[in-house]
């Protein structure tokens, strides 16, 4: 294959095995470079500690694409995925708040907190889903660009009408929704903190922004955007084997269909010629050509870093480094010689909170607090924490009778006022389990082995600029049409040749597999395109 024919995907991370699936398919035969000597990028799982393995990044599944699910005969190659159990919602002054996905032990749970938050939390489902389902038809297309220049962007609109158009009230309650804050649109139907703060806590996940910074109401509709008739958005768990099961089966499918995986292959540039892509160089100085490249990382690594040669427009380059994608999580895992329990269960049985996730910290307001002080460098304590037991779903994770915690904590800055992470990283680190150790006795005392991560491992470590693990936050001024800019939304850019497949593309973050989809089908048809007019009489 010459470079003129040869296609290029950088990064082995999900959505490149995706996109380099789809394009296999359609006899493109893509080579696929990852720097790490095994593919994944933030859907991997990694031993921390001897007989201990963890998902490094990504540690639950929900969101994969019912046609990803199909196409890579996922279920065939042998990912099963167990359901979480409910989530356990802990506040500092005692309450707790067990919260599962069935609507009437939910109601129940709820209303020893407020019967009328109990009532009202029927009509706020249904009415999230409904709103999810105006936007679940976009996650499968590319963002139309809305100066409609071209014909691709009233063909994408098109499309979008076909799917379906809701009722004009639904289209604006879900306008609504995306431009509120997450504080407001829950304290206007709720009045309990508890229940405002375990439904509206991932406001803040991966983001500087607090819960009452308008656009973050999108959060409820990302998190409930599980009603795809298909199956494709599924119920989220835990994977068996972890997350890297799924991104080893997505590369299998890859192969197969013709594609080429190259570990140990980091890319140190890519390469243009006028306005057009060349093809790569790597960091031992190999130079590949191609005349197609699909970037699987974040934006500002591919332009400010591996297109640092490239020929951009000024406006382009101002949009992309203004580009918010500082991440504000530390990750935990932890090898325990015991499964703990919260304080005051007493039995010896796995429990339900054991099955699903634990919510640990202070209700909605407070998290504002403590997002401006990570806006200001400063690591929060006390600051929300999520906690899960994946060994209680498999316990091949861990050695026998052992078990591994995963930890989220949140409102730790990327970039930190004071010393450097390195210095600062296992004080924290320490800090974190002994709060843990207050609402689970016994907890430090199991501890066999740690690996702690702070932002800045977890772009050194998965090649995450800033640590952020969506590729950028997920407010409305950088999603859709603006995500990653305005007029570049459809996963090409203005370099010809060069496409982006990562989640800083539409539809954002998440183990959807949409974006490497979407991408693959937008390089097919710029192929479909320029193969036309190459036919067409001169």
């Amino acid at each position: 294959m010459t470079g003129q024919d040869k296609t290029i995907i950088v990064g082995g991370g999900h959505n490149g095995l995706v996109a380099a699936f789809y394009l296999a398919r359609a006899g493109l035969r893509p080579l696929v470079l990852e720097r790490r000597s095994f593919v994944g990028g933030a859907c991997v799982t990694e031993e921390f500690a001897p007989g201990f393995r963890a998902s490094t990044g990504a540690y639950v599944l929900s969101m994969l694409r019912a046609p990803v699910w199909r196409d890579l005969r996922l279920a065939a190659r042998g990912i099963r995925v167990s359901p979480a159990g409910p989530s356990l919602n802990l506040l500092p002054d005692g309450r707790s708040l067990l919260l599962s996905d069935d609507p009437a032990e939910a109601r129940e749970a709820i209303s020893s907190h407020s019967r009328r938050d109990a009532a009202e939390l029927e009509r706020f489902e249904t009415g999230l889903g409904a709103m999810a389902q105006v936007l679940l038809p976009t996650m499968d297309l590319p963002a139309p660009d809305p100066a409609m220049h071209r014909v691709r962007d009233w063909t994408g609109v098109m499309r979008l009408l076909r799917s379906g158009v809701p009722r004009r009230t639904l289209i604006a309650d879900t306008l609504r929704l995306l431009a509120s804050s997450v504080h407001d649109y829950l304290s206007e139907r709720f009045e309990s903190d508890i229940v405002k703060t375990a439904l509206g806590w991932h406001a803040i996940n991966d983001s500087l922004a607090g819960p009452s910074s308008a656009g973050t109401g999108y959060v409820l509709l990302h998190d409930h955007a599980s009603g795809d008739p298909a199956g494709g958005i599924r119920q989220w768990g835990f994977v068996d084997g972890g997350m890297g099961r799924v991104t080893s089966a997505m590369a299998d499918a890859a192969t197969e269909a013709g594609a080429t995986l190259r570990t140990n292959a980091r890319v140190a540039a890519i390469r243009t010629r006028g306005e057009q892509v060349a093809g790569v160089t790597l960091d031992t100085g190999e130079e590949i050509d191609a005349a197609t490249v699909v970037s699987n990382a974040d934006p500002r690594h591919t332009f400010l870093s591996l297109c640092r040669d490239a020929v951009l427009p000024e406006e382009f380059v101002r949009t992309i480094r203004a580009y918010r994608c500082d991440g504000t999580s530390m990750k935990i895992n932890l090898a325990l010689s015991s499964l703990p329990r919260v304080s005051g269960d007493r039995s010896r049985e796995i429990q339900p909170y054991h099955q699903g996730i634990l919510e640990v910290g202070p209700p909605l307001d407070i998290l504002d607090a403590q997002q401006a002080q990570a806006r200001q460098g400063i690591p929060a304590q006390g600051s929300h924490i999520e906690l899960c037991f994946p060994t209680v779903h498999d316990p091949l994770l861990a050695p026998d009778g052992h078990h591994i915690a995963t930890i989220d904590v949140n409102s730790q800055p990327y970039h930190v006022a004071s010393a450097g992470w390195d210095q600062i990283k296992e004080q924290i680190a320490d800090r974190v389990i002994s709060e843990l150790d207050g609402l689970m006795p016994g907890l430090s005392a199991a501890v066999v082995g740690r690996q702690v991560l702070s932002p800045l491992d977890l772009e050194r470590l998965l090649g995450l600029t800033g640590g952020h693990a969506l590729h950028g936050e997920m407010t409305l001024d950088q999603l859709f049409v603006f995500r990653p800019a305005l007029h570049y939304s459809d996963y090409r850019t203005p370099v010809g040749g060069l496409y982006l497949c990562g989640a800083g593309t539409h539809p954002g973050g998440g183990v959807t597999g949409a974006n490497g989809r979407n991408c693959a089908a937008a390089v097919m048809a710029d192929r479909r395109r320029e193969a036309w007019r190459q036919r067409m009489p001169r």
